[in-house]
């Protein structure tokens, strides 16, 4: 318990200052089941699934959620259930269900980072804590059954992996891979940070240690693949060490590691126009472009949405205003024509966040702006969507944000 304390502490005094206003613990309200949809626009509807109470059926979903062939939802709540987070199911009548409660010290606390799944249905994931003290990779039976496939080491000497964070990918032989926050023998207090993998056996490759410098620290967004093998992912700082947005620190990096083990760092951010933060994982298309979001830098300091083709150039595809949304944190997806979805942690008309529409030419539209009542407020992730167009997400505070912990779930129909 004493290692767990102390290693928290240390975390605390290492992680950026962005990286801290990620993590915030924001107000949420009372639990409803609303049947009344809220238009947000001409031939859209925003509907409230589930209003998280922050009791037992959880508070601050942060991750996004997956959804399974039959419509089912599911995703995680970094607090509630016994006051360590929770693993939920929303069905596809709106009814929520907890599968996993977690217990700090045992099964893991705050899981921040949105689920996988095997064919099987199995579910997959990261928390902090457990008994390492840093956190754990979970694999979760369709009956709540966890089964801790591996836990991460703490200490405040030691330069082992620790935190993972941003999500996990599996490959076709079931081997999982993903990024730890510190760790490694780069020049960081904790370490700045690997890319692993881990084995059916339960056994952890580290596959890369961020040194801080030019190819970045603290990779923060789940990873992505292409065919051959090769992973890419962004770094929330190093990079850039003299860049503006933060000096010393670093704006943060994109990065491709080859299944060779080969490095490279496809882009640093400079501050600025450029970008700065990548806190969200990439989405790679069908044709091998890499795009994502900065959740600072831009016009207006608000977050950019960028693109790196294929010849690796960067390009910055949108600067946010602070009425379209500010800090696009969540991941971004694309519909069958190309456009892309994501969210805005604040800004839009309530300054309470967004859900957004960028078009192939460029021109972004909010499909959503927050605005505190039954809508809830501030989506920490990015959405998803079903063969239909709709789109799902979720928000760390809903109705009653003065008093009581929460936060919602909820669909957009185009």
């Amino acid at each position: 318990m004493r290692q767990n304390t102390l290693v928290r502490a240390a975390l605390s005094m290492a992680a950026s200052k962005k990286a801290k206003q990620l993590r915030n613990r924001l107000a949420g309200s009372a639990m409803f089941l609303l049947t009344v949809a809220i238009s947000t626009a001409p031939a859209q509807t925003f509907t409230p699934l589930h209003d998280f109470t922050g009791g037992t059926d959880g508070a601050f979903p942060q991750a996004a959620l997956i959804r399974d062939a039959a419509g089912n939802l599911f995703g995680t709540t970094t607090s509630g259930g016994i006051g360590d987070g929770t693993v939920f199911k929303i069905d596809s009548t709106g009814k929520e269900t907890i599968l996993f409660a977690f217990d700090a010290f045992v099964s893991g606390i705050n899981p921040t980072s949105a689920l996988i799944q095997d064919l099987a249905g199995n579910l997959y994931g990261i928390a902090d804590g457990g008994p390492g003290g840093s956190g754990v990779v979970y694999k979760l039976s369709q009956q709540g059954q966890q089964e801790l496939l591996f836990a991460f080491q703490g200490g405040l000497t030691n330069r082992n992996p620790k935190v993972p964070t941003g999500g996990l990918f599996m490959d076709d032989s079931g081997d999982i891979f993903g990024t730890t926050l510190f760790g490694g023998p780069g020049n960081c207090q904790l370490g700045c940070g690997t890319v692993y993998r881990l084995d059916q056996a339960g056994k952890l490759q580290v596959l890369y240690q961020f040194t801080g410098g030019a190819d970045g620290n603290q990779p923060f967004g789940p990873l992505v693949h292409d065919a051959d093998g090769n992973l890419y992912g962004v770094a929330q700082a190093g990079g850039n060490l003299a860049c503006p947005e933060a000096p010393r620190t670093g704006c943060g990096t994109i990065f491709k590691l080859s299944k060779n083990g080969g490095f490279k760092v496809l882009h640093t951010f400079e501050g600025g126009l450029d970008g700065a933060a990548p806190r969200a994982g990439l989405f790679r298309d069908a044709s091998g472009n890499l795009y994502g979001s900065t959740a600072e830098g831009g016009s207006t300091n608000s977050g950019t949405l960028f693109k790196i083709a294929t010849d690796g150039t960067y390009g910055i595809l949108h600067q946010f205003g602070r009425k379209e949304g500010i800090a696009p944190n969540g991941a971004l997806i694309s519909d069958e024509a190309g456009n892309l979805y994501g969210t805005a942690q604040l800004g839009g008309a309530h300054n309470l966040g967004t859900v957004f529409e960028l078009s192939l030419d460029g021109q972004l539209k909010v499909l959503h702006a927050f605005r505190g009542g039954f809508d809830g407020a501030t989506p920490f992730a990015g959405v998803i969507r079903d063969a239909e167009g709709h789109l799902y997400g979720t928000a760390v505070k809903n109705s009653l944000i003065q008093t009581i912990q929460g936060g919602s779930a909820f669909r957009i129909t185009p």
